[in-house]
């Protein structure tokens, strides 16, 4: 793919990108596959070409427009590492003439490329962290919740009555409309009373009956399916309950011979203290990393110089509110719902963004100047934590997406600002909070 700037105004950059007629080729194909997988559409016998199987089955008007924009929106990123520009928002793009696999297929792209700006001043950030020790009170905790983890059930005889919060062993034969029920029929089944595990009338069947006794009751439960008024629907079943046992969740001992069991190398009890105290420092690295990052870029962004364009705003703003309308479609949550949860009324949701946006801009932008004033740059260790950064454990794959999908120049310039806001944390005078009392 060949690209070139065709001209720069008013803040913007407008490219052109040309697709040999290989690359078009492999484009349509791609996105003819990616469309018939996506519908589940049905090939016929004779039916091997995707391409012509999509044109058909859409129409070769509608099928045209599918694949321009297929392409279009593939190779963006792939026009714009090219020429290295790192942009605000999503580009628009447009072609004056279809796709065709038989010859070279040119767009054009207008973006908004991320401007340069200075900081008021390069000197040292000053940060107040809480401490990184670990308190010997928090090892003692995490014991304390492997030993629960690792507790085993053992028959509780303080009592014979059920109490609400007890664990208990049931037999139960369940029917409704005279069919057994069978994932409600058991010999012996662990529940607890109080846990809203089933519904409120089993529940409080259950709680009095004595060790050994036996009751038939009925109970409303709802269905999987709801109603036409969106409520569940509720079914009546029949059931016949025996408390076989009351349980209760017995605690090892915190011996060394319980610690061999929790990790591997681990001997003892001392082990086991020293390996939490390892994975709770660990820990509490990273999250101290991570807030002294944000804070070095919170300061630093207080410094910067100059305002930001309105065009850069409204981009910005643009893509936050699509962002959010794509994140709530997937979540299955209304706007009303959303900005109820968050207290916030309509009209006032763009200043939110916009507020968002302003954060988020004027640290990019003071981290981009304090890199250049440094002159910082990027090495394959520096693309490897950003990676790990955004995909913790799974940097490698985080690393082949952004290969694939044409954004490794974004990653770049990602990584430069992660690079930029931990030399300014190095170089910070820090105030750090906190004690060392146990």
């Amino acid at each position: 793919m060949k690209v070139e700037t065709v001209r720069t105004k008013d803040g913007k950059v407008e490219l052109a990108a040309e697709l040999s007629k290989k690359e078009v080729a492999k484009e349509m194909r791609r996105i003819a596959e990616s469309e018939i997988a996506r519908y589940n559409y049905r090939l016929g016998i004779n039916d091997d070409d995707p391409v012509e199987f999509l044109r058909k089955h859409l129409g070769y008007d509608e099928a045209s427009f599918v694949f321009d924009e297929g392409i279009m929106r593939h190779r963006t990123p792939f026009a714009l590492t090219a020429v290295e520009i790192d942009v605000i928002g999503k580009p628009v793009y447009k072609c004056l003439e279809h796709a065709s696999a038989d010859k070279p297929f040119t767009f054009h792209l207008v973006c908004v490329p991320v401007p340069d700006f200075e900081l008021e001043s390069y000197d040292p950030v000053s940060l107040t962290l809480p401490t990184q020790q670990v308190k010997s009170a928090e090892i003692e905790e995490e014991i304390q919740k492997m030993a629960q983890a690792s507790a085993v059930a053992v028959t509780d005889r303080s009592h014979e009555i059920v109490f609400k919060g007890d664990k208990v062993e049931l037999a139960m034969e369940t029917t409704k409309d005279g069919k057994k029920v069978k994932p409600l029929c058991t010999d012996g089944r662990e529940y607890n009373t109080g846990a809203l595990a089933m519904p409120d009338d089993f529940d409080a069947a259950i709680i009095g009956m004595k060790v050994g006794e036996t009751k038939s009751f009925t109970f409303e439960g709802p269905e999987l399916e709801l109603g036409p008024d969106g409520k569940p629907i509720m079914e009546k079943y029949q059931t016949t309950v025996t408390v076989k046992r009351i349980i209760d969740m017995q605690p090892p001992e915190l011996d060394d011979a319980w610690a061999k069991t929790t990790m591997p190398d681990v001997k003892s009890m001392g082990d086991l203290r020293k390996k939490i105290e390892e994975k709770l420092v660990a820990k509490r690295e990273d999250e101290y990393n991570r807030r002294a990052q944000a804070l070095a870029s919170n300061e630093l962004a207080k410094r910067l110089k100059g305002d930001i364009p309105d065009l850069i705003y409204g981009v910005a703003v643009k893509e936050a509110r699509e962002q959010l309308t794509s994140k709530l479609r997937e979540e299955n949550i209304s706007l009303d719902d959303y900005l109820k949860k968050e207290g916030v009324e309509k009209d006032q949701l763009n200043n939110v963004l916009l507020m968002q946006v302003r954060g988020q801009l004027t640290r990019q932008f003071a981290l981009n100047a304090y890199a250049k004033h440094l002159g910082l740059t990027v090495e394959e260790p520096d693309l490897e934590a950003f990676f790990e950064s955004i995909a913790p454990g799974k940097a490698w794959q985080a690393s082949m997406d952004f290969k694939q999908e044409g954004r490794m120049y974004a990653a770049r310039c990602a990584a430069l600002r992660l690079k930029a806001s931990k030399d300014a944390v190095a170089n910070a005078n820090i105030n750090t909070q906190g004690t060392n009392a146990s």
